[in-house]
């Protein structure tokens, strides 16, 4: 499949596969100008080496092997002719090796290997998965792992797409690498893939930092050369087809691709688009062409026709349930229903199904049912279709059981957590976490009901949790938590104002200003160690008296309610009463 990393993620990636290396061919290095169009830069080929896992090889054998190779690579040069000077050269003779590449000194990241392009091979038993964000129901019987190293054919090759005004969409840079992912996924015929299909998701982000941008547009409406239209549906050889949805405010894009595979051949090429599945359906993501519930009664079995069925999508990241459909059973107490939720499934990387049921005589049900989980690699497998069964039991009259663990003390602007327990004989409906004036702070329709909240207002308040079960039964739990005003590490500011000199006996006048962020408590005038005036409002003014002539030293300082405090100082000269002083 394709994926498309950043620069220094695929350096460093470390795949369960064994990886593969490339290096840049010592033919000749091109020279690569401005160019107005695609076409118009020197011709280049590249020698290519494979280093193949015996096991792979060892259904067909060497030479049938080289041949295969011989061919696919003469397969790619032909596909590009009509769009490239690039090409490839490979001599099974000279360049094929059947050496397992964790014994081969060029397939480690090192780099350039002796001026070569070269690509090792070994065995898969996981299926044609390479990373990003998959998921497969259908694998191969037998297939192959590579991994490029995007290192040692990025900067040489220059595929960084830095479009200039004379070339807009990619150009002749680009179409190497194209060349190198298309025979990649070549190698799972080569070496006899087995029968079946494979459905895969991609969603390729930027990590990083250092990547160029322009690596990750993939879906750029310009670009001719990667998709030409929003549905680039049919690779050439591949018979591969691609929907790739773009989410340009995360700088990411996601891809759904679809192989057929069939024992002894090329996958084959289908280009009717209609028969394909969308991306986000439950086509796709459980490779079945309808979705079921099945209501029935809970204590005998039998179907319950006419039951009321609906089907709500938890997109994830906290955000509300989305309606999905609602109908009623049939006959056989089955609801059928197809659905799509586009990009954002593969947002969060799991989907469930929230499935509420009503009948007659009977207390509502509601079941939550996974239908992929990425990373736990769980997912509903390849079906005519899956079902979701429901049993309803009689009705209902117990309420949930309700307790809540909040902090006994919080603080106004500080992050705090409230952790409701809630369960029911028959299954919980809903849960709410209501603050002050009964205003919601948090919704829950699934666990867990782990509810942040932060506080606003000092004083005390009262936590409420209400949860209701499918039959409207509810229940309440409270707490009450303190809330105390925000803590305040910000001292005050001040500034003093005293005569250079003063005399004896005759009063002074002292002044400071003082601001504090929150509010000053108190200031104080301090000569020589012992208090002068001390004020607790402005304006900040202290007549002293000095006594005996000689120097002092006046200080102010300003003091906020939480105990912080700033002062500031002088230094005052005192002289002796003079005659002109009387």
């Amino acid at each position: 499949m394709r994926a498309f990393f950043s620069l220094r993620t695929l350096a460093n990636l470390a795949f369960a596969a064994i990886p593969t290396v490339f290096a840049l061919s010592g033919i000749a290095t091109p020279a690569f100008a401005a160019m107005d169009e695609v076409g118009r830069a020197a011709p280049s080929t590249h020698r290519l080496k494979f280093i193949v896992d015996p096991e792979l090889a060892a259904d067909i054998g060497p030479a049938e092997a080289g041949r295969r190779l011989a061919q696919y690579v003469a397969d790619v040069n032909t596909v590009f002719t009509r769009e490239t000077v690039r090409s490839f050269a490979f001599d099974p003779a000279a360049d094929l090796q059947l050496l397992a590449p964790a014994n081969a000194p060029q397939c480690s990241y090192n780099g350039l290997v002796n001026g070569e392009v070269v690509v090792c091979v070994s065995k898969s038993t996981r299926g044609y998965s390479h990373g990003g964000l998959s998921m497969s129901w259908t694998f191969p019987q037998k297939g192959v792992a590579w991994n490029l190293n995007w290192i040692a054919i990025h900067d040489p090759l220059r595929l960084s797409r830095a479009p200039t005004p004379g070339a807009p969409e990619s150009t002749e840079k680009d179409y190497l690498g194209r060349q190198l992912k298309t025979l990649m996924h070549e190698l799972e015929h080569v070496f006899g893939a087995g029968a079946g299909e494979y459905y895969n998701g991609i969603a390729v982000a930027d990590t990083t930092g250092v990547a160029p941008v322009t690596d990750l547009a993939l879906a750029n409406d310009a670009d001719r050369y990667w998709w030409t239209r929003q549905h680039w549906r049919l690779d050439p050889l591949l018979g591969t087809v691609f929907e790739q949805r773009r989410d340009p405010a995360a700088n990411r894009v996601a891809t759904l691709e679809l192989i057929r595979f069939t024992e002894g051949t090329k996958a084959n090429i289908n280009t009717d688009w209609t028969d394909w599945p969308k991306l986000g359906s439950s086509k796709f993501m459980a490779g079945t062409t309808a979705t079921q519930v099945r209501v029935t009664d809970r204590d005998t079995g039998t179907a319950l026709p006419g039951a009321q069925v609906s089907v709500w999508r938890n997109p994830g990241a906290g955000k509300p349930l989305v309606m999905l459909v609602t109908g009623v059973a049939d006959a056989s107490g089955r609801f059928v229903f197809d659905w799509d939720c586009g990009f954002s499934c593969f947002a969060t990387g799991k989907t469930t199904l929230l499935v509420k049921a009503r009948a007659a005589n009977r207390a509502p049900g509601a079941s939550w049912f996974t239908i992929f989980d990425a990373f736990e690699q769980k997912a509903v497998q390849g079906q005519q279709m899956f079902t979701i069964d429901l049993a309803l039991g009689g009705a209902d009259t117990a309420p949930p059981t309700v307790s809540v663990a909040a902090p006994s003390m919080a603080t106004v602007g500080q992050l705090t957590v409230i952790a409701p327990a809630v369960v029911d004989n028959a299954g919980v409906w809903g849960v709410k976490v209501l603050g002050r004036d009964s205003i919601p702070i948090c919704t829950f329709t699934a666990p867990p009901y782990t509810c942040s909240w932060t506080p606003s207002a000092p004083g005390v308040q009262t936590i409420r949790v209400v949860a209701v079960d499918a039959a409207g039964n509810s229940a309440v739990a409270s707490a009450n938590v303190i809330v105390n005003p925000p803590s305040d590490t910000v001292p005050p500011t001040v500034a003093l104002s005293a005569p250079a000199s003063v005399a004896t006996g005759i009063a002074a006048r002292l002044t400071a200003t003082a601001s504090d962020n929150v509010a000053v408590a108190e200031l104080k005038f301090i000569v020589d160690g012992k208090t002068a005036c001390t004020l607790r409002a402005a304006p900040y003014v202290c007549a002293w008296t000095p006594k005996r002539p000689g120097a002092v030293n006046i200080e102010a300082r300003v003091a906020d309610a939480a105990g912080n405090v700033a002062s500031v100082s002088a230094s005052v000269r005192i002289e002796g009463l003079r005659a002109e002083d009387l």
